[in-house]
């Protein structure tokens, strides 16, 4: 089911949607979940983050895939996991596969294939764009906007 915006507006169209979902199948259950409506961040946004990876990778001495989960591993994971909602969700699916237990080489490897800032919304990719520039800043590297 897509994500419905709910207002009070939009309240009889949401319960006309969840009758709708309700009458295809009632046989089955569902899990709603209510939260906070979040804009999806700016596409500036997302691309000084893109633009800063190159910068990243060379203060490092990485390749652009390595920094990339670097990042997503040392930022935001932690970001993720500390959410309400999605916390408890990757971190039991984390556990399950055992992720916690892996090596710090193979949870960079991970990495690779965990869907990390993609599921940011805008609050935690500020969290994530302000904790890159405030420690690579500390190192002398300067994440700008431009």
């Amino acid at each position: 089911m897509k994500d419905l915006k709910l207002q009070a507006s939009t309240a009889s169209y949401v319960h006309q949607e969840l009758n709708k979902l309700i009458a295809s199948d009632n046989t089955k259950s569902y899990r709603l979940v209510v939260s906070e409506w979040k804009e999806k961040r700016s596409i500036r946004a997302n691309k000084a983050y893109q633009a800063w990876i190159p910068a990243i990778a060379d203060e490092m001495a990485l390749t652009i895939p390595e920094a990339t989960r670097y990042i997503k591993l040392t930022f935001g994971l932690p970001i993720l996991l500390a959410d309400d909602y999605l916390g408890p969700l990757i971190g039991e699916g984390l556990t399950a596969k055992g992720f916690f237990q892996l090596d710090y080489n193979n949870q960079l490897l991970e990495m690779e294939m965990l869907p990390v800032t993609r599921l940011f919304d805008t609050k935690m990719h500020n969290r994530l764009r302000d904790e890159l520039q405030r420690f690579y800043g500390n190192m002398g590297l300067i994440l700008d906007y431009k």
